[in-house]
Order: structure tokens, then sequence, then C-alpha cells
């Protein structure tokens, strides 16, 4: 299976005992599907994958493969420091359906380049799926640099993507030159989807796009027909939005405004808080201004 065009990380809806809200899942899923989205991604960071227990995990899994029923590809991430956690739910995952795992770099031990390159490998044996690389370095302190990914790529058989999350376009570019033509190079950062899809990436995985899908579509088939002006111009005019999404810590904004256009999914868990009155304000100015429906 080939990843391409736009992937929802997807939130988790939560109820008032900060359990899975299953209705509004299944609810926020039909709307991702409605919009044609091109494939979705469940338990990532913004879907608050450490904020949940095992078993809340495996239910958020279970509704998302049951609900999307071979429409789209569905991803499960798996977001444990540990291997061990990260085998036991890929292998709920894959009996349940998925298509995927993405399996974030192993943090807080800070494992060496070979310490890297064998936990993949380790996972892979362990679980024989396709796999999804996750590197994102300002969250985790763990940098999984390009010849590592090379590495990587050349020993894990079942590697067939990369979600790339960097200040650094030059991190993507170079990706794509040294093993696009093996994996899907994804980029990982809303504001940067747009120049990694003109320089050659085949994907995003955006959390935005949970709020405004439809408009993630267009500006994806708008690149496909090299009509990059407008999708630059489409970017830009829902850039404030996207921006606001972030002022405070992911998903909280993100939640919010889902609340406020009528995809009741909740609050979101300790550490993180729920949106300021002054974000939700902002939140609420950008949504009229633009005139994102209400579901």
């Amino acid at each position: 299976m080939k990843y391409e065009g736009i992937m929802t990380a997807l939130v988790t809806p939560m109820d008032e005992n900060g359990l899975v809200d299953k209705e509004t899942f299944v609810n926020l899923i039909q709307d991702q599907l409605k919009n044609d989205i091109h494939s979705l991604l469940v338990l990532g960071g913004t879907g608050e994958y450490t904020a949940l227990s095992m078993d809340q995990r495996k239910i958020a899994i279970d509704v998302a493969i049951n609900e999307v029923n071979g429409k789209v590809p569905v991803v499960v991430g798996l977001l444990s420091p540990g291997v061990g956690d990260n085998i036991e739910l890929g292998k709920y995952a894959k009996q349940a359906g998925a298509d995927s795992v993405m399996v974030v770099t192993p943090f807080y031990v800070n494992p060496t380049k070979e310490g890297l390159v064998e936990y993949y490998e380790s996972v892979n044996q362990a679980l024989d799926m396709p796999i999804i690389l996750y590197n994102i370095p300002y969250k985790t302190g763990i940098h999984m640099t390009n010849d590592v990914v090379e590495k990587i790529v050349k020993r894990v058989p079942n590697i067939v993507a990369m979600k790339v999350c960097s200040d650094n376009m030059g991190d993507i570019i170079e990706l794509i030159q040294s093993v696009g033509d093996k994996i899907s190079v994804l980029c990982g950062e809303d504001f940067r989807a747009v120049s990694s899809f003109i320089t050659g990436a085949p994907g995003a995985i955006t959390a935005s796009s949970n709020l405004i899908p439809d408009v993630w579509v267009k500006i994806y088939d708008l690149v496909k027909k090299k009509e990059y002006d407008q999708a630059v111009a489409l970017h830009k005019e829902f850039f404030p939005l996207m921006k606001a999404l972030y002022v405070e810590g992911n998903p909280g904004p993100l939640k919010a405004a889902l609340n406020m256009i009528g995809i009741p999914v909740g609050s979101v868990s300790v550490p993180l808080l729920d949106a300021s009155t002054v974000v939700k304000e902002e939140l609420k100015e950008k949504l009229d201004q633009l005139i994102v429906p209400v579901r």
C-alpha cells in the first residue's frame, strides 16, 4: 500500500470521565470520510496516546477500524518509549485490521544510532506488518538522522513511510532524495505541508484536517494538478486558523474548535489543559471569518 495524500491525525473524543467517547468518535470519522480524506491515524500525539490506558487505546482502535470498514487506510500510532508496550498494542492493531502502525523513536533512554536501527528491527520481527517511522525530535529529544533512516529502510523490509516533523525543510528534501523511491516521506507539520508537496513529498499527516478536511483535500488536489499558486493561496487563507490551533498545547485548541462546529469531542487530559478563554475567542473569530460550517 502506498501512502500519499492527506492523513488526518485524529483527536480522541473523551467523555466527562476521560474515557473514549465512542459515539462522537464515530461521528468524527464519518465527517472525515464524507470529505474524502485519504487515510486516518488513530492514537498519534493529537490523539493523546500517552493519556490513555492500554484498554482505552484498544477501544479507540476498534471504533476506528470498524467504522472505516476498509474505505481508507487506518494507521495506529505506537508512541510508548519501550518496545514491550508498542509490540503489545501493535499486535492488537494488526489483529483488529489496522493497515499499518506508526512507531515513534524510543525516547528517554537516549539510544545510539545502531540502537535505533535494532529497535525497529525488533518491532518489525514481532509484528511483521507495514511500519511508518515517526521522527519528532522537538518532543522526544531523539533525532533519527537521515543516515539512520537509510539504514533502517535497508534492513527493515516492512518500512513503508515516515512522518517527518522538523523545522528544517532540508530534512524532508534530503530524505526524499535518499529514500523517497523506497518509502513515502510524509510531512508532519501543517505549516510546511504545501512546501513539502512541491518539493516531492507524496503526502502529509496533519492535525488541522480534523477541523477542515475539505480544505486540506482541496490543497492536495491543487498541488497534484500543479496549480501551485492556488494551493499556496488557499493554505495562506487558512494559515491564521492553523496558527491559532497551536497557540497552546495540542490538541486543546483543536478540540475547542471542533466543539464549536458541532463535533463535541470533549476535553483534553492532564497535564494538558483545555483552551483558554482568549484562545477560544480567537478561534471563534477565525472560524467565523473563514465560514467553517457547523457539522
